[in-house]
C-alpha cells in the first residue's frame, strides 16, 4: 500500500466515522441529553478547568508584571544578577587592590632609595670627599626624579675666614614636584649655603624650570667630616711616639669610642703590626695591640672585620669597638 491508497483509507474511515457520531450526536443535542453521560461531564470540566487555568495564567503573569504581586522568578533572578554584580565588584576591588599595593611597595622602594641618598649626601657633607664628587651625586639625585639637566657645575672660589668657598650652578628643567622636591633637597642639604640666586618658572610646554647659584663653605679642618688621607698620614708620625704599654685616651670612656680607620705602615709589614684609628668626641687617636685604652684600661687585642678587640684584666677579649660606618 502506498502513500496515496493510505491517505484515501484514512479519509474514509474518518468520515465513516463521522457519519455515524454526528447524527447520534445531533439528536442528543436536540433532546439535550448530549451532556448528561459521564464522559461528556468529565470532558466538560476538563475544558472548563483549562479554560480557568488559561485566565488564572494571565492574571497572575498581569499582576505580576504590573507589581502589584510578587514574583518569586523575578525575585530570583534579580538576586542572582545582584550576586553576580557583587561578585565583579569584589573581583575589580582586588584587582585595584593589588595594583594599589603593588604601587604602594615600588614608591616606598623608591622613597627608600631616595631617602638613603639623600642621608649619603648629607652624612658625608661637608666632606672633602664628597665635596669632589658633589656633581656626579647631584645629577643622580636629578635623574632619580626624572629631571632634564642643562647645567651643573661646582666652582672653588678663595677661601673665606678659613673655610674653602665654592659656588654650585645648577639649571634644569622637569615636572613642578620634581623641580620643587628637588630645591628642598639642596636646601636640606646645604643648610649654611647662600642663595644669590634662584629662578622657578614656567615653561610653554608646561614644565617647570629652576636655576640657581649657592655659595658654600667648607671646613677642610673638621675632624668629623676629614676625608682620613691626612689624618691617617699624621697618626703614622703621631703613632711612632707611643709605646707598647702606654694609655690612650685616659680621659675617655671605651663606650664612646668607634673606629673609624686602619693603617699599616710600609716599615712594619707584618698583620699584628697595624695602627687602629679611634674617634671619641672630636678627637682621634691612633693604637695598636699591646696599649692599654681608656679610662677602664682596656688593653688592645687584635683587629678583624667586626672591629676592634679589647682584653679584660686577665687577658681575654671582652670588649668589642664596632666600625663606625662601614669595614674598611
Amino acid at each position: 500500500m502506498n502513500l496515496p491508497e493510505f491517505k484515501n483509507l484514512a479519509i474514509r474511515k474518518s468520515v465513516l466515522l463521522v457519519s455515524k457520531v454526528w447524527p447520534q450526536a445531533n439528536l442528543r443535542w436536540r433532546n439535550r441529553t448530549l451532556f448528561r453521560s459521564v464522559w461528556a461531564r468529565v470532558g466538560r470540566a476538563i475544558l472548563m478547568c483549562g479554560v480557568s487555568m488559561v485566565f488564572l495564567f494571565g492574571a497572575w503573569q498581569a499582576l505580576t508584571a504590573s507589581g502589584l504581586m510578587p514574583s518569586y522568578r523575578l525575585q530570583w533572578q534579580y538576586m542572582a544578577n545582584a550576586h553576580m554584580t557583587r561578585q565583579a565588584e569584589q573581583s575589580l576591588q582586588l584587582a585595584n587592590s593589588t595594583e594599589l599595593s603593588l604601587t604602594h611597595a615600588q614608591r616606598n622602594h623608591a622613597l627608600l632609595n631616595y631617602q638613603a641618598q639623600v642621608d649619603d649626601l648629607i652624612l658625608a657633607w661637608p666632606n672633602s670627599a664628597f665635596r669632589m664628587q658633589l656633581v656626579h651625586h647631584l645629577q643622580q639625585l636629578a635623574q632619580t626624579k626624572n629631571l632634564h639637566i642643562f647645567q651643573m657645575k661646582f666652582t672653588p672660589m678663595p677661601d673665606e675666614q678659613g673655610f674653602e668657598a665654592g659656588t654650585l650652578d645648577f639649571s634644569l628643567k622637569g615636572s613642578q614636584a620634581a623641580t620643587y622636591a628637588y630645591w628642598q633637597s639642596l636646601n636640606q642639604l646645604f643648610q649654611n649655603g647662600v642663595w644669590p640666586k634662584l629662578i622657578w618658572r614656567l615653561l610653554p610646554t608646561g614644565e617647570y624650570s629652576l636655576e640657581g647659584q649657592i655659595n658654600l663653605l667648607w671646613d677642610a679642618e673638621d675632624a668629623f667630616t676629614d676625608t682620613g688621607v691626612e689624618l691617617q698620614a699624621a697618626s703614622r708620625t703621631k703613632a711612632k711616639n707611643l709605646s707598647v704599654g702606654e694609655r690612650v685616651l685616659s680621659d675617655h670612656s671605651v663606650a664612646q669610642m668607634r673606629l673609624v680607620g686602619t693603617v699599616q705602615t710600609l716599615a712594619e709589614p707584618q698583620t699584628k703590626l697595624f695602627w687602629t684609628l679611634l674617634q671619641s668626641g672630636r678627637q682621634i687617636s691612633s693604637v695598636r695591640p699591646g696599649q692599654y685604652l681608656g679610662i677602664e684600661n682596656r688593653l688592645v687585642l687584635y683587629l678583624d672585620t667586626k672591629g676592634l678587640w679589647l682584653g679584660d684584666e686577665f687577658g681575654q677579649p671582652s670588649t668589642l669597638l664596632a666600625w663606625e660606618k662601614v669595614t674598611p
